[in-house]
């Protein structure tokens, strides 16, 4: 029953247009949020369902019973179709609440100028598979190309050379790429050991990971492997924070990442009926609150659509993509030409790429998670 009852959450959610939702306890009720802001659509719904919702999630990601978790993978199978996405239960002034985020978008494999990458992030990919060894990090929540960017990485490294994916769940099949699923019994840090025992040149890992397995991870760069690897986090700060939380040292970080990649996706205005307008103070407080940095990079212009037949009818999936690219000296200090996320967001707000308005709401959501 709890399963169908997520299944029915979900479906509501993405029938109104949401990729959010949230479970919250509330004036002794619990109550479902669809989405943010003024958009929001709720629902409330029995509280004894509550408990049985979160045993559900936590069977999903893989939790033991009491535990919180934080942005992690599941799956569920809802008749021929797969609901997917990722969750976190998170402590609340009320108890918990329980984040969700789907996603709804199957990965594709780019050519490295169609990810959105600039011609300096460009030539930064292709010359990292040079190398024989190292680890490329690639950093993004749900729903901001980080798988795409992943099997497009990958299908480059694998060019002749012998090449494993580690994947919770595998999306694409590469030839000439071995698939390893995941699973109760195969962890990621005990099929890592097993890959160096082969003829492993590239290993590569789509999958959640904890600090044993990063540490594992480490040890097969140290061998001389090329690693690929993605993390829910949502800059390369937060990454940093991870790795340093997870143990690794910050003299293995800077002698092992090649480069860590953090990304996002918006919702790309429709061109035609693009117009100036004046956004007001309003939205500047809320970007300058969660980025003092973005001050310096603010725009002079800024553009939004009007609406029109051809936008509604065929700009819904267009994405802008953004990236920040952050490479390391050996004594561990920034390569010089690292830009923050905020900076390449305004950028493209500048020419009409990306609605100041979608910056602030990011600013109020992923910012905090």
């Amino acid at each position: 029953m709890p399963e169908k009852i997520i299944k029915t959450i979900c479906r509501y959610t993405s029938d109104h247009g949401h990729n959010h939702f949230s479970l919250e306890e509330k004036n002794d009720n619990l109550l479902c949020t669809c989405g943010h802001g003024g958009k929001a659509n709720y629902l409330q719904l029995d509280p004894e369902t509550e408990l049985n919702i979160k045993a559900t999630f936590r069977r999903l990601v893989g939790a033991n019973e009491n535990d919180l978790f934080n942005n992690q993978r599941f799956k569920i199978a809802d008749d021929n179709e797969i609901i997917k996405g990722r969750a976190s239960l998170l402590p609340a002034g009320t108890g918990e609440k329980l984040l969700i985020s789907l996603s709804n978008e199957h990965p594709k494999i780019f050519r490295f100028s169609g990810l959105g990458l600039n011609k300096n992030q460009q030539a930064i990919f292709r010359q990292s598979l040079n190398r024989k060894s190292g680890i490329i990090i690639v950093s993004a929540n749900e729903e901001n190309g980080a798988s795409s960017s992943y099997y497009s990485l990958l299908k480059n490294a694998a060019t002749k050379r012998s090449a494993y994916s580690i994947e919770d769940f595998p999306l694409h099949k590469i030839d000439n790429i071995n698939t390893i699923r995941t699973s109760n019994k195969q962890k990621v840090g005990q099929i890592i050991e097993k890959l160096m025992t082969l003829d492993s040149e590239v290993i590569a890992i789509d999958a959640n990971v904890n600090a044993n397995d990063l540490k594992a991870i480490w040890r097969a760069s140290v061998s001389g492997r090329l690693v690929i690897l993605t993390l829910p986090t949502i800059s390369a700060a937060a990454t940093l924070k991870l790795l340093k939380k997870s143990g690794i040292s910050s003299a293995d970080i800077a002698q092992q990442i090649i480069f860590i990649s953090a990304q996002k996706l918006f919702k790309r205005p429709c061109s035609r009926c693009s117009q100036i307008f004046d956004p007001g103070s309003e939205i500047k407080k809320i970007i300058l609150k969660a980025w003092p940095i973005a001050k310096q990079y603010w725009p002079k212009k800024f553009y939004r659509q009007r609406g029109c037949a051809y936008c509604q009818k065929n700009n819904t999936k267009q994405k802008t993509a953004i990236f920040e690219i952050m490479s390391f000296l050996s004594d561990g200090r920034l390569q010089k030409g690292y830009q923050p996320l905020i900076k390449e967001a305004l950028d493209k707000t500048a020419i009409g790429l990306i609605d100041i308005e979608d910056i602030a709401a990011w600013a109020q959501t992923d910012t905090k998670l």
